[in-house]
């Protein structure tokens, strides 16, 4: 099922309300941030003909800040009576690239996604980013845009009928 979530966790005592769909699954999330490395929240999930409410908890195991860009490495769990998912997330970028890992297992079913992205031009901290992705999830490529602005991200991308679409707000 592999999903890549951007910014599991946020700033001490943000909210994040996330919503991601697809071909195979609809997946709203909220969080809330007990500090700047530990998210906890619930995620409402539909796939597979199921229906499943998830208690959530990402964690920020080590972040490195360098000139100009940033590394993070997140554990990251979901889990109710009857399912458990956890993955691990590592992330590099700067203002020009990105690039993003992520191995997933939910109920036992393994998932792979990585992610390479391009911003076409530089902004000013309150400006429109710009972001072209490839996406190779399970050895499935998929082109993906995403715009980030304050505190909004969304991104899109298709193909062959297939689609992916994130809504993100942190407040």
């Amino acid at each position: 099922m592999g999903i890549l979530i951007a910014h599991p966790t946020t700033f001490k005592t943000g909210k994040v309300l996330w919503y991601i769909k697809n071909n195979q699954l609809t997946d709203l999330r909220f969080g809330y941030s007990a500090s700047h490395k530990w998210l906890l929240g619930a995620r409402y999930l539909e796939h597979d003909n199921r229906k499943e409410l998830l208690f959530n908890s990402n964690w920020l195991i080590k972040r490195w800040n360098q000139t100009g860009a940033q590394g993070n490495l997140y554990l990251l769990t979901n889990f109710n009576d009857n399912s458990f998912h956890y993955g691990v997330q590592g992330d590099w970028e700067n203002r020009r690239w990105y690039v993003a890992q992520m191995i997933d297992s939910y109920n036992n079913v393994i998932s792979y996604e990585s992610r390479i992205g391009w911003s076409p031009y530089l902004i000013d901290f309150d400006g429109l980013s710009t972001w072209l992705i490839l996406q190779n999830m399970n050895g499935k490529i998929k082109p993906i845009v995403r715009f980030f602005k304050d505190n909004y991200l969304l991104e899109y991308g298709s193909r062959n009928g297939a689609y992916f679409l994130t809504l993100m707000m942190h407040f």
